[in-house]
């Protein structure tokens, strides 16, 4: 494992801009397109990823970097989801469509490196963006609890 966050950082983003190079494109066309073996496998890959760091990293300025990534990623499925799910309602309103165009960063970076995962649910990228939420806050749920084991190791008398 990486020593240091600096290294653990380096590796989250090259991982993680590898992981949405392989799924960009299928995730931009879907459901036009197919999510092939290989988007599968990068989206398991980034999925081991996220769970190993939940389970193995120990340095708490890592930890809290991981934390923050996977509550952030929660927020942003919510927002997509919410997003998408009020187009219908308010497209071709201009502060909507301004408001709206905070969905596709959001979108790339939490929602596209999963999208492997979308060969078995086939949903619209707003039901999949707050799926992809959900996995994430529970991981930040499995960090919060680990962090607190730790806290708690650390703390024994």
């Amino acid at each position: 494992m990486v020593r240091s966050t600096k290294q653990y950082i380096v590796l989250f983003i090259v991982l993680l801009l590898a992981t949405i190079g392989i799924n960009a494109w299928p995730a931009s066309i879907h459901p036009d397109g197919t999510i092939g073996l290989l988007q599968i496998a990068a989206s398991f890959v980034w999925l081991i990823f996220l769970i190993g760091s939940v389970m193995l990293v120990r340095e708490e300025k890592t930890l809290l970097f991981v934390f923050y990534y996977l509550s952030f990623g929660f927020v942003a499925g919510t927002v997509v989801y919410l997003v998408t799910f009020f187009e219908r309602y308010w497209l071709g309103e201009l502060w909507f469509d301004l408001v709206s165009g905070i969905q596709y960063p959001f979108y790339f970076l939490f929602a596209v490196p999963l999208f492997g995962f979308n060969a078995w649910f086939d949903v619209l990228y707003g039901q999949f963006a707050l799926f992809a939420g959900f996995a994430y806050i529970v991981l930040a749920i499995g960090v919060s609890v680990r962090s607190k084991k730790l806290e708690a190791k650390r703390l024994r008398y």
